[in-house]
């Protein structure tokens, strides 16, 4: 009796799995920087980046200026004493630290913004990557681009659709 529930276990296991094995998979790709560098306003945000780079590029080079001065000054300098040459050294090593602390939190805040002015926007890429996705019956759907998307036919690509959904969306969003 045993034998036979357990075969009939085997055979309706078999079944499910066949039959969800007949179910079709649809694979899609998006290239999400072509969708990102379409995205309405994006050279406004480009240009704030900028603007931000430029005003700390302004701080940076004032620093490095005046380390260059000091050094200049300390090479032209023979007829000081040892004494006052180290004390110079030290000023400028202390200087070229000071600079290489400002220039990594000059980029740490850069990262910070660019990522504060751009998490939005990724993230309504996104939500319409998986609304046209949903709509179209995509089981995966993968960044062009990642690692483990090797080879892809223009067949699968969403971008177009994505690009225009997402027009769209900031169109009615733009109307509220």
């Amino acid at each position: 009796m045993l034998k036979k529930i357990g075969y009939i276990g085997g055979f309706l296991l078999l079944i499910v799995v066949n039959v969800y094995s007949l179910r079709q998979i649809k694979l899609g790709y998006v290239d999400v920087e072509e969708v990102f560098n379409s995205y309405p306003g994006i050279e406004d945000i480009r240009k704030k980046l900028l603007e931000e780079r430029k005003k700390y590029q302004i701080e940076i080079d004032k620093k490095k200026d005046e380390i260059a001065i000091l050094e200049k000054d300390l090479q032209n300098n023979e007829k000081i004493t040892d004494e006052e040459r180290q004390r110079r050294e030290a000023e400028i090593e202390y200087k070229k630290e000071l600079l290489n602390e400002f220039i990594n939190e000059s980029n740490a805040r850069l990262n910070t913004f660019k990522d504060e002015v751009t998490k939005p926007i990724y993230q309504k890429i996104v939500s319409v990557i998986q609304k046209v996705s949903a709509e179209k019956g995509y089981s995966f759907v993968f960044k062009k681009g990642s690692e483990f998307l090797l080879f892809y036919d223009r067949e699968f690509d969403l971008t177009g659709e994505v690009k225009q959904r997402l027009r769209k969306e900031l169109s009615l969003e733009d109307r509220n």
